[in-house]
């Protein structure tokens, strides 16, 4: 019984001490291999010899700064995405812009004084546009700035108690300040069909400084006058008359404009005159000032 015993315990000590030495040479094995990273771009080493030092200078990939491949790619992303939203570097770029401003109209050169009933409010009289826009690069900073849209003009009179009353026998518009009645609001509304040809300087490539001048015209699509007032007796009352009211069915005039990333302004002088040249009316000139979004 000794003697199995002891060979037992003799076996397991050997089995201990053989086990012992074979995990210790796996260890060191794993230890010394080198062992291979790889990536899309690159390999790397990690532990070449037993007493080196593992040199990353060597094997890991480093991203080297080229600023001309940054300025490369800036421009792919303006190409692709559009940020320079309003004048490409070649071609034409298109765009949906909305027109906001205020109306008002010159007669001789001057604003109207403020006796003259036809004189207007400039805060109440909005202008208000959507139009599909271009823009074509010329030759260097020389672009065409183009483009068809619809507009709508408030002329608001700033004598709240006026009527706006069309003579047709003697080809006449009046304005006429009912004292009868308390006025809330009176106006003339038009919409216009436009089209416009700017030439423009834009200074730079990206969000840049640009300026310009050209031409617009327009056709008159639909006219009115409302007329909101209180009566004798206080009730709220409310008149609305559809003519051509006289109101030129063409409208031509000079357009100037400015703007720096995508913000813009514009004004628009019209040279033809807001009534027909047959009608007896006041000689008006409309001028518009507004903010292109």
């Amino acid at each position: 019984m000794k003697t199995i015993t002891t060979t037992k315990v003799i076996g397991m000590l050997l089995l201990v001490v053989l086990s012992s030495n074979l995990a210790k040479a796996q260890s060191e094995t794993y230890l010394n291999q080198n062992l291979k990273v790889e990536s899309k771009t690159s390999t790397f080493n990690l532990g070449e010899t037993e007493n080196s030092i593992w040199d990353f200078s060597k094997s890991v990939p480093v991203a080297k700064y080229s600023p001309k491949a940054s300025e490369n790619t800036l421009e792919e992303n303006h190409e692709r995405y559009d940020f320079d939203r309003y004048y490409p570097r070649k071609g034409t770029q298109s765009f949906v812009n909305i027109y906001i401003g205020l109306n008002n109209y010159l007669q001789d050169g001057d604003l109207p004084s403020s006796d003259e009933l036809f004189t207007l409010n400039p805060l109440t009289s909005w202008y208000a546009a959507l139009n599909f826009d271009h823009a074509t690069r010329i030759l260097g900073p020389l672009y065409l700035d183009w483009g068809i849209g619809a507009s709508i003009q408030d002329l608001s009179f700033e004598n709240t108690r006026v009527e706006v009353v069309v003579d047709r026998a003697n080809q006449s518009v009046d304005f006429v300040e009912r004292m009868d009645r308390v006025g809330k609001k009176s106006k003339i509304n038009m919409m216009h069909l436009n089209v416009h040809m700017v030439p423009t300087f834009s200074f730079g490539k990206y969000n840049s400084f640009r300026i310009g001048a050209g031409v617009y015209a327009g056709y008159r699509i639909s006219s009115h006058t409302k007329y909101k007032y209180d009566d004798l007796t206080g009730d709220s009352q409310k008149d609305k008359f559809k003519d051509s009211l006289y109101i030129n069915p063409f409208k031509y005039g000079l357009r100037a404009q400015m703007g720096w990333s995508s913000f813009d302004i514009f004004f628009n002088y019209d040279i033809s005159e807001l009534f027909e040249e047959e009608a007896n009316a006041p000689k008006l000139n409309p001028v518009t000032f507004g903010v292109i979004f």
